[in-house]
């Protein structure tokens, strides 16, 4: 089916009573201008382009949040103009968050609240590279009925392709009926989408072209030399900017803030890459010196996850590259190591 752009912003004012819709935004940023926010009727958003600034998973796992008592999450969400890069990093997530022994009590809730509305990309910056990840810039249903999304949106003439990706989107869709007139896809517009897929992803790979695409990451974790961690590490000034941005961290530290009313445990983001993580009692660490810390990183991502998920910890989004004060391109990093 097609909705129509006026259509699907008709029913997102309509659905407000039901659902919070969160949609991105354009900023006065030149370049890597999208921030998602509370939808507003009176303004426009952009479902198309790409990535956002912070990404998705800020609003399922968030910076800070009660988990004893938990947080409450009555109202149910739709987030639209997700970005095939992070649904892959909610499918880290969901591995580390939601399975095996550990079921962590807010993220799970908030997945169960809400509902994804996905779109292709229909430009790329500069950071982004999915296709070293063997990814693409939009998301796909596999033969088997697999989805990361409930819906996804292929931008075609002044309307979007709808894609149902779950029993989620099933529901979505006939509450988007209920107020749109929805149009039958037609071989013309399969071939718009097909065209338009083909075009942004092979701008990625244009973007890309200085990198080798066949990548052995398991010498991130063989490369024991100081030296070359060192050199690659020289400018880095610890911020931990790289994984307060990362669609796929969710290391944590846990904080009792209780008092003689309640007991009250809250946790918060940390990052590997601050000085003191992982510091115990006497000042003991297990990664002493700094390249061994920004080592850890690209071990977690390409290595740790990969052996623990069966799947990699990067997505391609290229946050981190856009991110970093000094600069640091783990493209770069990692194309040097294929070298080293």
């Amino acid at each position: 089916m097609v909705v129509s752009k006026s259509d699907l912003k008709k029913f997102f004012t309509s659905i407000q009573s039901e659902f919070d819709v969160f949609v991105p935004y354009e900023t006065e940023r030149e370049v890597d201008n999208l921030v998602i926010k509370k939808f507003d009727p009176e303004k426009e958003y952009v479902l198309e382009k790409y990535r956002t600034v912070d990404p998705v998973r800020t609003l399922y796992y968030f910076p800070s949040e009660s988990v004893l008592p938990p947080s409450p999450k009555d109202k149910k969400r739709i987030i639209a103009g997700v970005k095939n890069c992070d649904l892959m990093g909610l499918a880290v997530l969901d591995d580390a968050l939601l399975k095996d022994n550990f079921v962590e009590p807010n993220y799970s809730q908030w997945r169960k609240n809400s509902y994804i509305i996905s779109c292709d990309c229909t430009d790329a910056l500069s950071t982004c590279h999915c296709v070293l990840l063997d990814n693409n810039p939009y998301p796909i249903k596999t033969d088997d009925g697999d989805a990361l999304f409930d819906i996804n949106l292929s931008p075609v003439n002044n309307g979007y392709i709808i894609k149902v990706g779950s029993r989620k989107g099933e529901e979505l869709l006939q509450k988007i009926k209920e107020v749109c007139s929805l149009k039958e896809v037609t071989v013309q517009d399969k071939e718009t989408r097909e065209a338009q897929r083909a075009e942004v992803r092979k701008k990625v790979m244009d973007i890309n072209a200085d990198f080798t695409p066949d990548r052995n990451y398991d010498v991130i974790s063989e490369n024991k030399e100081p030296s070359v961690w060192k050199e690659f590490c020289v400018e880095c000034v610890q911020c931990g900017a790289c994984t307060n941005i990362c669609p796929t961290c969710y290391c944590l530290i846990l904080n009792d803030e209780s008092t003689k009313e309640e007991f009250k445990k809250v946790r918060s983001w940390d990052s590997c890459q601050l000085a003191g993580y992982a510091e115990v009692a006497g000042g003991g660490t297990p990664r002493e010196y700094k390249w061994e810390t920004f080592r850890n990183r690209y071990q977690c991502k390409h290595n740790f996850m990969k052996f623990n998920f069966d799947k990699l910890g990067c997505t391609g989004c290229g946050r981190c590259i856009s991110c970093c004060p000094a600069e640091i391109d783990l493209r770069e990093v990692i194309q040097s190591l294929q070298e080293v």
